[in-house]
């Protein structure tokens, strides 16, 4: 039961929104008004910094190569959220929703939070019943009815151009590795299993708002289709080990404070137990903006959901 509890703490997507408005731009200028962005970790940039959770990145080294230094960013530089908001031509990166002031706010909000998922559990790592509740299908059924209403309640709000990233390959990270180990496969098979019952919910729920929505641009991003490919082109050669001195205490995956960072940063495709490094992050956001393969996105990227 124990490894059923992992998968349905770290069920999570992460979402852009971006507002309909149709302001006249030019060449040069950023593709959309405004950019919401929504997530877990892999997008936080610092809203969980004053919050009473261990699940935080802003102290050394995370930021190691970021230009403000620890910022919340779980990872050594930009996350995938900062790369997107340049390839959509944003002149800075969109604020947290925790330090956003004034008209700050008319140009987008990063809402994304570390340890956040579709139910109000999500996060919680003790006494997690769900996996005594439920198979898989069922709870990737209820999941994506959840998340269903959600994003609904966004229309709802106003947002009409819509990315919604699937899950990766949760079963390969370090952290479900080394909790749960694995026989002759490279990952946690019962997790990646658990992962595609959900994300295959996801394309015939992009339809359908497309199809019964008015005026509704809902694209998905397929991350586990982006991660397909050889790493060492974009010069990754080390898939096994974490950058950073990981975390034996209370933040376990995480990097220790004031740990010790690996010097050969751009060659690791894992920072910590948990998130990518930099250049992960940079790959998957330059095939979410423009798909290399036709499974990327679908029904297309976000560089033509920008131009709607």
């Amino acid at each position: 039961m124990a490894s059923e509890m992992k998968i349905w703490f770290v069920l999570l997507t992460v979402l852009l929104v971006f507002i309909n408005l149709s302001p006249l731009l030019v060449k040069g200028e950023q593709q959309v008004p405004c950019l919401f962005i929504m997530g877990d970790s892999l997008f936080d940039n610092g809203n969980n910094n004053n919050l009473f959770t261990t699940a935080k990145a802003n102290y050394p080294p995370y930021g190691i190569d970021f230009p403000d230094g620890p910022t919340g960013r779980f990872t050594n530089g930009k996350n995938t959220a900062d790369f997107i908001a340049d390839l959509l031509g944003f002149d800075k990166y969109i604020e947290p929703f925790a330090t956003v002031k004034g008209v700050e706010m008319f140009r987008g909000v990063n809402y994304a939070s570390g340890a956040a998922g579709i139910r109000d559990e999500s996060g919680i790592h003790l006494f997690y019943p769900s996996s005594l509740l439920y198979k898989p299908e069922k709870y990737a059924t209820i999941l994506a009815q959840q998340y269903e209403k959600q994003l609904k309640t966004l229309y709802s709000y106003g947002a009409r151009k819509v990315a919604v990233f699937g899950l990766g390959s949760i079963g390969c990270i370090l952290a479900e590795l080394d909790l749960y180990g694995t026989k002759d496969s490279p990952c946690v098979d019962s997790i990646n299993s658990a992962v595609l019952k959900f994300v295959d919910k996801l394309k015939p729920m992009i339809d359908d708002f497309n199809s019964n929505l008015p005026n509704a641009n809902f694209i998905y991003i397929n991350v586990t289709s982006i991660a397909i490919g050889d790493p060492a082109a974009i010069g990754i050669t080390n898939l096994a080990d974490p950058c950073c001195e990981i975390s034996s205490f209370i933040a376990k995956g995480q990097c220790s404070y004031g740990g010790s960072a690996c010097n050969d940063r751009a060659s690791h495709y894992f920072w910590d137990g948990f998130h990518p490094t930099e250049a992960p992050n940079k790959a998957t956001a330059e095939r979410a903006y423009t798909a290399l393969l036709p499974t990327d996105a679908y029904p297309f990227d976000i560089s033509h959901l920008a131009l709607l």
